[in-house]
């Protein structure tokens, strides 16, 4: 999709904003668009990344309008720990260990700009001395920019003219503070050109944070939302797909698809049933180098 409003140039490298949630999947996107270049743009140009780092690419380009300074640090869960520790050191016991809230923390910051509204006190001691120390932490990265946008109304309408085409990978994962990115960043158009793909039956990461209704409400949120379901498999056998689709099929709010494909019936599915994780792992190293 890149590659063909590039080449039909709808648009400018830089006009085209894709987005997903690992740097695997982000490097591969790149390496793909190097292919697919007619020679007239640069794919290096397309603002193509994580949530996380096309957030940061924003937030150190306008941080001054946050009142921090561009150069700030980006602590890791031992950093975390770390302010975690002074700032209880300075409020009493607790029966929580500093791990406990790195988690809880992450968890109320992957809620947007509701974790504006917190009031727990160690959550704004912590974050006080995030401040002092130049630092922010993982969560800190959307939610600072969703900051950004909402107090800087002048930077927020730059990016909306900038990002004429918005593509985003693995929708079905997206949280509240990364659906917010999106929804500030197409605000205010008529017409928003965001082309989201996602399967919502494999929505398996509500536990740290992912909002199934996100996919589910697409259209709702996009009026003129077209659904186009991919629903052509090329990797497995129809005996596969169908075992698939008879499991699937129990998923409650869904909005429904039938795999197939064209590879034939294969093999018939077995059931293995191991003790444990161990005993599965030797298990199915010995069905592969069988088949090897």
């Amino acid at each position: 999709r890149i590659a063909y409003i590039l080449n039909n140039h709808l648009a400018m490298p830089w006009q085209v904003l894709a987005l997903t949630f690992t740097n695997k999947a982000a490097n591969e996107m790149k390496s793909r668009l190097a292919t697919f270049s007619d020679g007239s743009w640069n794919p290096t140009d397309v603002w193509c990344g994580t949530f996380h780092s096309i957030c940061l690419r924003i937030l150190r380009a306008n941080a001054i309008r946050l009142g921090m300074e561009s150069n700030f640090l980006i602590y890791g869960e031992d950093d975390q720990k770390a302010v975690i520790k002074t700032v209880l050191a300075n409020h009493g016991a607790t029966t929580k260990t500093p791990a406990d809230y790195v988690e809880e923390f992450a968890k109320t910051k992957d809620k947007g700009l509701s974790a504006l509204k917190c009031n727990d006190k160690l959550y704004t001691a912590y974050n006080a001395e995030l401040a002092r120390l130049n630092a922010v932490d993982f969560g800190d990265i959307i939610l600072r920019v969703l900051v950004l946008f909402d107090t800087c109304p002048d930077v927020l309408l730059r990016y909306q003219n900038q990002f004429r085409y918005i593509l985003v990978d693995e929708f079905q994962d997206t949280n509240t503070a990364q659906m917010e990115f999106l929804q500030m960043l197409t605000s205010g158009q008529s017409n928003p050109n965001i082309c989201c793909v996602g399967d919502d039956d494999q929505s398996i990461y509500s536990w740290r944070g992912a909002e199934i209704r996100h996919i589910l409400g697409f259209d709702k949120t996009y009026e003129n939302a077209q659904i186009i379901r991919l629903e052509t498999n090329y990797r497995s056998t129809s005996n596969i797909l169908n075992a698939a689709n008879k499991v699937i099929e129990n998923n409650k709010g869904r909005k429904g698809k039938t795999l197939w494909t064209d590879n034939g019936d294969g093999e018939k599915i077995t059931v293995h049933t191991a003790e444990d994780e161990r005993m599965e792992a030797r298990y199915l190293a010995y069905a592969e180098a069988c088949m090897n």
